[in-house]
């Protein structure tokens, strides 16, 4: 597509987003972008040529016929995103109102721009480079403010210094192999030294892999599960921290029998909250199975919230629920402070934590709440900070993972550490490569494979 297209052309596309909206922003660029702009734009202000800055006027069609009226933004050569003469009308956000101005505009010699044309003519014009296109796909997908601030910080050399540590790890491991060689009568011995380093690269690689995957939604969100006996308050929790009644509250037990899911925000990424079917004893059918279905959301749970009455306690359900799944990362809300017979526990060093005292029906005691919630992120999700890499360096980084996962096996299995040293070595060099060059042609087909029109 790109070999097809003519840079002598003024193009033009809708860049706002869907209609009808408030304010529609139409943007044109190219040679013939100013003369263009004279022929539509209308004002006593303006005097016939066009500087850098922004007018109020009317639009006008063939005839004088009105169009609309709004904001003219003009963009002169060399000073605009795509590195030529640009415009933005910026007018009411009426399907009608942008057919019209749109129907002008092609019968003014401009054509509507193909996806990530106006990119691609700020790289022509060496506006943008390659790595900076690349920055700007990944932004446009980001739903996750900690992943925009992952994608700004490339910037920073974040990626560079992730190679770095790989290699670091690496070099280690180097050492290790090389030393076996040396002393083979003792390479049981020494190689057990290799699976120190090893696993650490494998890690940091994974993480590193881990993050792209979640920004380019192969990665499902981390799930929450708020779980408790029936009527101690998950459902008026779920909705308190969804900030809307989401989920059915009545003083009936059992009104929740099977999961309800949503997601929200903490610590600046998305995450799946669960609301799970009250537990007892005595549940047969659907009810049995809302609670084995509830135990299968809390198995693969990044960290779950354990809600108590606190008017009746800690009871045999809540004590074997924090032997089970003591080990998962957890909160303890002591819940319906709002009720008389509340009670909060004398004894806390008889809990494994100190629970949150709350009003989840009142939202009484939230930001308590938050705080520990907030903790809990950051323990249960070590894997959203940190480098985020681009396309190109993430198919690198799944090579590299495979190689040393493979190399992992290799070393269990008593393999010669020439072979292996070998083998590591070669890693390296895929490491060096990463932070090369970048596929210019590779990121520009990706632009105009997944880039919206207008951008």
């Amino acid at each position: 597509m790109r070999s097809r297209l003519d840079k002598s052309e003024t193009i033009f596309a809708l860049c706002s987003g869907p209609l009808p909206s408030a304010v529609a922003i139409v943007r044109v660029s190219g040679p013939r972008a100013l003369t263009i702009g004279r022929e539509i734009f209308r004002s006593p202000s303006f005097r016939g040529e066009f500087e850098r800055g922004m007018y109020f006027g009317s639009f006008v069609g063939e005839g004088e016929t009105p169009i609309d009226e709004g904001l003219l933004l003009v963009f002169p050569d060399h000073r605009s995103f795509t590195g030529e003469a640009s415009l933005e009308f910026q007018c009411h956000g009426s399907p009608a109102v942008v057919s019209a101005l749109e129907k002008r505009l092609i019968e003014l010699a401009a054509r509507p721009a193909q996806p990530g044309e106006f990119s691609y003519r700020a790289y022509l014009n060496e506006k943008l480079s390659a790595t900076e296109i690349e920055n700007l796909r990944d932004l446009f997908r980001a739903q996750d403010s900690i992943d925009v601030a992952n994608i700004y910080r490339r910037r920073d050399g974040a990626t560079t210094e992730l190679v770095q540590r790989l290699r670091s790890a690496l070099t280690g491991l180097l050492a290790v192999l090389d030393t076996a060689i040396d002393f083979s009568e003792e390479y049981a011995e020494v190689t057990q030294q290799a699976r120190g380093p090893l696993d650490l690269a494998i890690r940091e690689c994974s993480l590193a892999i881990q993050r792209y995957s979640r920004l380019n939604g192969s990665s499902n969100s981390p799930r929450v599960a708020l779980v408790g006996r029936p009527n101690a308050g998950k459902s008026s929790l779920f909705n308190a921290i969804l900030c809307r009644y989401r989920a059915i509250v009545h003083d009936k037990p059992g009104t929740t029998r099977d999961v309800l899911e949503e997601d929200f925000m903490l610590q600046g990424r998305r995450w799946r909250l669960v609301d799970t079917a009250g537990r007892h004893d005595k549940a047969t059918g659907t009810e049995r199975e809302g609670i084995e279905l509830g135990d299968s959301y809390l198995e693969g749970a990044a960290f779950w919230v354990l809600v108590v009455d606190g008017t009746v306690g800690l009871t045999e359900i809540e004590t074997d629920l924090l032997q089970r799944y003591r080990s998962k990362p957890f909160v303890i809300v002591w819940n319906k402070s709002d009720l008389p017979g509340w009670t909060y526990p004398a004894d806390l060093g008889a809990l494994p934590a100190a629970p949150v005292r709350l009003s989840a029906l009142h939202a009484d005691g939230m930001e308590a709440f938050w705080s520990a919630m907030d903790a809990l992120a950051g323990v249960s999700s070590p894997s959203a900070h940190g480098p985020l890499p681009t396309h190109r360096e993430y198919a690198a980084l799944l090579e590299v993972n495979s190689r040393l996962l493979s190399l992992r096996e290799r070393l269990d299995g008593d393999e010669l550490p020439e072979y292996l040293s070998e083998e590591a070595r070669l890693v390296v060099n895929l490491l060096e490569g990463l932070v090369g060059e970048v596929d210019t042609e590779h990121v520009l087909d990706r632009v105009f494979s997944e880039f919206c029109i207008g951008k």
